[in-house]
């Protein structure tokens, strides 16, 4: 897990151009969000599902980052005053309390686009696997997965939702990444539709899992603006008990659909247990 670790974290520190020019600044504000110190989760998935078919990883490691670079833009969006009004993220100032929130803004729509630019120029991969790698992408981080969920997250804040809409919002803001993610994997690493389709639903237990156990930090250490703002969590629906049963069911469901797979699972096991 190390040495996938590092390889995403040096890569990381390549991508954003070093330039002097008029947009000095963009790429300053891309780095200042991209390097914060975080769990890279989403490439991580990308590297470990492609590491379970035996493949190089070191292939994978550009479109794993793309979608990093899709999950801090919308952590920049999902912060301004305008959606969450958030103003620490990763333990230091959120992007647009540290830069102008226009330059905020623009950091956001470059990571978005750079990320697709990325995919593009990927070496060791074909041209089917570059499109399909774009259509996946641009499906899970679009208007039925990623802003699906944060238009629904946004919609129904200080009002009373029932676990049904939760859970599409939890899918979709937060599992369809981790969809991608293991989408990803396969499809660079060539792998039958019916394989794929089992990642996918390891990867929706994974992504809703996380989100639970994230609800119930937050409630317990009452630090969250989740909290502050009066959102729905699985804790204020379900209660503390029963969001922490579902947790845990949801990490169990996981880890059994890896074990039936004919392939080397040990460290997604490992990284399904760790988000608890």
């Amino acid at each position: 897990m190390i040495e996938k670790i590092d390889l995403i974290s040096n890569r990381l520190k390549e991508l954003i151009p070093k330039d002097n020019n008029y947009q000095k600044k963009l790429f300053e504000a891309a780095n200042y969000s991209l390097l914060s110190p975080a769990k890279r989760l989403r490439p991580l998935l990308v590297l470990t599902t492609l590491e379970a078919f035996k493949k190089d990883i070191k292939i994978g490691i550009d479109p794993a980052l793309s979608i990093e670079l899709i999950h801090t833009y919308s952590l920049i969006h999902d912060d301004l005053p305008c959606m969450d009004d958030d103003d620490f993220r990763r333990g230091k100032p959120s992007l647009h309390k540290a830069y102008p929130e226009w330059l905020a803004i623009l950091t956001g729509d470059y990571l978005l686009t750079y990320a697709f630019e990325i995919i593009t120029k990927a070496n060791k991969i074909t041209d089917k696997q570059k499109v399909d790698l774009i259509q996946s992408l641009t499906k899970y981080s679009g208007g039925f997965g990623l802003i699906a969920g944060q238009v629904t997250d946004l919609s129904f804040e200080g009002k009373k939702i029932d676990f049904e809409k939760l859970k599409f919002m939890h899918l979709n803001k937060t599992a369809a990444l981790f969809i991608a993610a293991v989408e990803f994997g396969c499809i660079l690493a060539n792998a039958e539709q019916d394989i794929k389709l089992k990642f996918i639903e390891f990867a929706k237990s994974f992504g809703l899992a996380f989100q639970i156990f994230d609800d119930i930090s937050d409630t317990e250490d009452k630090k969250s603006s989740d909290i502050k703002k009066d959102k729905a969590t699985a804790v204020t629906i379900l209660g503390l008990k029963e969001a922490k049963k579902l947790a845990s069911d949801l990490q169990e469901k996981g880890l059994e659909i890896l074990k039936k797979l004919p392939l080397d699972t040990n460290d997604l096991e490992k990284l399904i247990l760790k988000i608890s």
